[in-house]
């Protein structure tokens, strides 16, 4: 037995039976199901007993403010005896004073609730999942949620199927708490289905998901819209690129999108580039108009590229301007500047290489012709070499 379980066992001095039963009260479910704190159903913070608002900031860490706040919750606890069972139950639990005051300060009622028959019934559902101590702690204490509901099994292990990784799955609950109570069949399954039907497979909505951990949880009709969106477009839905067309209008109101398109064309581009170009890259639509601007002034004036040749290859304006456009354009200056085949071939293959590949093509091939060279692209790296600079 894991030495978490076996500490579990010794605390609670219980039976195994005793682990088995699963208490979650529906009042419990409705204080909890959307919102942090439901002030319609709370007590008169005015009636919490005088040693509450200390205890609260004594033992379990909350500043006044948040002490404050969290009594509304309680105010009917009496005494510290239960709390202090629980206390005790999650610092055994692996539990750190940062852990429980974030809890507290989430899910007030956790001090309220049954060690035995609330709280170790749900930390060893974890456990048995596949959490390590410390990951377990991670959930409950972030996502309170996971032993608020009934039984936490099934949705974990649906979104983590689709998550791929517990690592993303712990990441999304934390965005989204929500995830974990809402209702998978009703809710959830439908909106997957649907994008699974335009063609994008679960490790691509598992993705969007973590981007934008929200949308999965619109209703249909909202989802179908967002997704006659994305095809206006110009990305059919056949296009392994329409997943990004889905996530740049997720992320982006109708009149950002708009901006955008007004942006590139303000550039120079006809409408003809533009639709070209987001069907190929959609992210595009993600990025400043700074950012846009200044990787277009670079990749034109300084690089010397046509906007057509922009256009055609958009994922240009994907690359970074200071780790690769700037370093591997100075790189292409000093091989033209010394007349070495290299410095002539085309701009897009060359920054589309990944590190290891362009410096195995342009630059250590080239060491013994220009000495320095690796030195000036790295130092061009680090930002230490002016654009214009010259070899």
């Amino acid at each position: 037995m894991p030495p978490l379980q076996r500490r579990l066992f010794y605390v609670l001095h219980s039976s195994s039976t005793a682990l088995k039963n699963a208490f979650f009260s529906s009042r419990h479910h409705h204080l909890f199901t959307l919102s942090r704190f439901s002030t319609a159903t709370v007590p008169n913070p005015s009636s919490a007993p005088p040693f509450l608002l200390q205890y609260l900031i004594n033992s379990c860490g909350l500043s006044s403010g948040d002490a404050a706040e969290a009594a509304k919750h309680i105010a009917h606890l009496k005494s510290p005896s239960n709390p202090d069972s629980v206390l005790r139950f999650l610092k055994q639990s692996g539990f750190t004073d940062a852990n429980i005051r974030k809890l507290v300060s989430l899910h007030p009622r956790v001090l309220c609730s049954k060690v035995e028959k609330t709280l170790s019934p749900k930390f060893v559902a974890l456990l048995d999942m596949g959490f390590p101590e410390a990951e377990m702690v991670q959930l409950v204490s972030s996502v309170p949620r996971t032993i608020q509901i009934h039984d936490p099994r099934p949705k974990i292990e649906f979104w983590r199927s689709l998550f791929g990784t517990q690592e993303n799955l712990l990441k999304a609950l934390k965005r989204n708490p929500y995830l974990i109570s809402c209702n998978v069949g009703k809710r959830i399954l439908p909106n997957v289905s649907l994008l699974r039907d335009c063609g994008i497979p679960d490790c691509r909505i598992g993705k969007m998901v973590l981007n934008s951990p929200r949308f999965i949880t619109m209703n249909l009709d909202s989802l179908k819209v967002v997704i006659e969106r994305a095809e206006e477009l110009g990305v059919p839905r056949s296009s392994g690129m329409f997943w990004q067309a889905l996530s740049a209008v997720l992320c982006s109101s109708r009149t950002a999108v708009d901006a955008k398109f007004r942006l590139l064309k303000s550039l120079g581009w006809s409408e003809s580039e533009i639709a070209s170009a987001v069907s190929k890259t959609p992210k595009l639509l993600h990025f400043s108009e700074k950012r846009i601007r200044a990787k277009m002034d670079f990749l034109t004036k300084e690089a010397g590229l046509e906007l057509s040749y922009v256009a055609f290859h958009p994922v240009l304006l994907m690359c970074s301007l200071e780790r690769r456009l700037i370093p591997r354009n100075h790189v292409l200056r000093i091989l033209k500047s010394k007349e070495l085949p290299e410095g002539g071939r085309d701009f897009f293959p060359a920054i589309a290489l990944t590190e290891e590949n362009f410096l195995k093509k342009f630059v250590l091939p080239n060491e013994k012709k220009i000495p320095g060279l690796s030195e000036a692209y790295m130092a061009a790296c680090t930002g230490k070499v002016p654009i214009a600079c010259k070899f």
